[in-house]
């Protein structure tokens, strides 16, 4: 139930803060809630302690933010040590983690965090060529600042040279000695992704099949393991989240749903191939067999498909 709780006041943080949000529920899945806006699209992966995030799901995660350009967040409240501070930004595989009070401060105030935490303590970024300018302004040699501060001078020019994280007090003390703030933010809603992602293969004969078909017709394929599809399948500015199944089952229809809740939020196509199966329309999402998907002879046609079973769903209502 506390993560039933945290997953709700993150969704209302998303839409105070003006973002579309959808919401999945898949146990194990690697993001709960997407959220997008003019200039932001997030993924999130909402737990109550951040160290239950597997590698598995994080690298899934990052996969779905790099192709997508949106930025992978993880929301808790403690780590297996300790709680996750206000105002801290926490690491857990190459993906920022933060509570839902920073969250808050970053997407409806306008306040980015600056502190982040690594083993041994709190740190920050300083912006090193103000530092130097302060530094000079202020009459300070290299060895004089460093024996003010209580560091080496050593670690003052790796300072300057923006080679080196700065603790916490030591930052502190450099704010309150120049009066004057140099610690950088950390743009949380605007993150990075490490690119050298190891990429997922097929876990069943029929996905290997149906993904080889689509990359025949020319698309790109990569294969995400923790979430409501079993792939992003991609060709220039097309996007399909695509599910595999070897049946039409309950599951089926609830991921189908899910899919097209994300897609509308990521502005995405949906489909879904199964084994055998009648030709149907779940929430937007096409479902066919892998006959179907077969006898498409390239990415236009297929692209036709969809959006002509969608009509026909459409004239139905």
């Amino acid at each position: 139930m506390e993560r039933e709780r945290l997953i709700n006041v993150v969704e209302r943080i998303l839409q105070k803060s003006g973002l579309k949000v959808a919401r999945v529920e898949l146990r194990g899945g690697c993001f709960d809630l997407a959220a997008s806006g003019l200039f932001t699209l997030l993924f999130i992966k909402v737990v109550t302690n951040i160290d239950t995030v597997t590698e598995e799901q994080a690298d899934d995660l990052k996969r779905l933010a790099k192709l997508f350009g949106a930025s992978p967040l993880i929301v808790g409240l403690r780590t297996k040590n300790s709680e996750i501070e206000e105002g801290v930004i926490y690491e857990r595989f190459g993906i920022y983690a933060l509570n839902p009070a920073t969250l808050y401060r970053a997407l409806v105030e306008g306040e980015l965090p600056a502190i982040f935490a690594e083993r041994g303590g709190l740190y920050v970024r300083v912006n090193g060529e103000l530092l130097r300018m302060l530094r000079e302004k202020h009459g300070y040699s290299v060895g004089e600042l460093a024996s003010l501060l209580g560091v080496s001078r050593k670690s003052l020019l790796n300072y300057e040279r923006n080679e080196q994280a700065v603790s916490l007090d030591v930052a502190l003390r450099m704010e309150e000695l120049f009066d004057e703030p140099i610690a950088e933010p950390i743009d949380v809603l605007r993150a990075k992704v490490d690119a050298k992602l190891k990429p997922a293969e097929p876990e069943t004969p029929l996905e290997r099949d149906v993904f080889e078909r689509l990359k025949e017709l020319g698309m790109g394929v990569v294969k995400v393991k923790r979430a409501p599809f079993n792939a992003l399948s991609r060709e220039d500015e097309v996007t399909l989240l695509t599910g595999v199944d070897e049946r039409k089952t309950r599951s089926t229809v609830r991921r189908a749903e899910m899919v097209a809740e994300v897609g509308r939020v990521i502005n995405s196509g949906g489909l879904f191939v199964l084994e055998k199966s009648k030709v149907e329309v779940v929430s937007e999402v096409p479902l066919i067999p892998k006959d179907s998907l077969e006898e498409v002879k390239d990415v236009d046609e297929l692209i036709e498909l969809i959006e002509g079973l969608k009509r026909e769903i459409k004239k139905s209502v």
